[in-house]
C-alpha cells in the first residue's frame, strides 16, 4: 500500500482544518498558516504552484461552510470528485462516534459493559453430603471435605444456620 500523495494529504488536512474553523474551534489564520507551511515543506509550491495550493485551501473552506449551513448545491460544486471518500467523510461527520476524525475533537469514551457474575447455586446433593459429613462429628474429615468444596462453603454454612 503506497503512501497518499502530498496533494491528497493537503486536501484532507484543509478539509479538517476548515471544519474546525467553521465550528469555531480553530482560528482561520492559524489553519491557513499550517496548511501553507505543509505545502512549502512538502514541495507542493514548486510542484503545483501557489495558486493551486490556495485553490485547494479555498475549496476546503467553501465545502466546510456548505457542510455547516446545509447548502447542498454549494456543497456539490466544491465536492472532491472522489464521491466514495466524500460519502465516508459525510457519514463520519454525522456519526458522533466518528465525528472526532474530522473536527479535532477528542474521541468519545466507550462505556465498559458491566457483566454480572452468574449466581452459582449449590446443588441439594452437596448440601445433603455436607450435613452427613457434619453429623459424623469428625473435624478432620469435615475440614478435608470443605477444602474440596470451597465455592459452596458460604451456602453450606447458611444451611446450618437455617437448620
Amino acid at each position: 500500500m503506497s503512501a497518499p500523495s502530498p496533494i491528497k494529504i493537503l486536501t484532507a488536512c484543509a478539509e479538517k482544518y476548515a471544519l474546525s474553523c467553521v465550528s469555531g474551534e480553530m482560528e482561520i489564520q492559524w489553519a491557513v498558516d499550517m496548511l501553507q507551511n505543509f505545502a512549502e515543506q512538502r514541495g507542493l509550491i514548486a510542484e503545483i504552484g501557489q495558486d493551486k495550493v490556495q485553490d485547494i485551501m479555498a475549496a476546503a473552506f467553501m465545502w466546510a461552510r456548505a457542510c455547516v449551513t446545509g447548502d447542498e448545491a454549494e456543497r456539490e460544486e466544491t465536492r472532491d470528485p472522489d464521491y466514495a471518500q466524500c460519502l465516508v467523510h459525510d457519514w463520519e461527520l454525522a456519526d458522533f462516534r466518528d465525528r472526532w476524525r474530522w473536527t479535532g475533537e477528542l474521541p468519545p469514551t466507550q462505556q465498559a459493559i458491566v457483566l454480572d457474575k452468574p449466581q452459582r447455586s449449590t446443588p441439594q446433593a452437596t448440601i445433603d453430603a455436607f450435613h452427613y459429613v457434619l453429623s459424623l462429628g469428625d473435624p478432620e474429615r469435615l475440614a478435608t471435605w470443605l477444602r474440596q468444596h470451597p465455592d459452596d462453603a458460604l451456602a453450606l454454612f447458611k444451611s446450618v444456620e437455617a437448620a
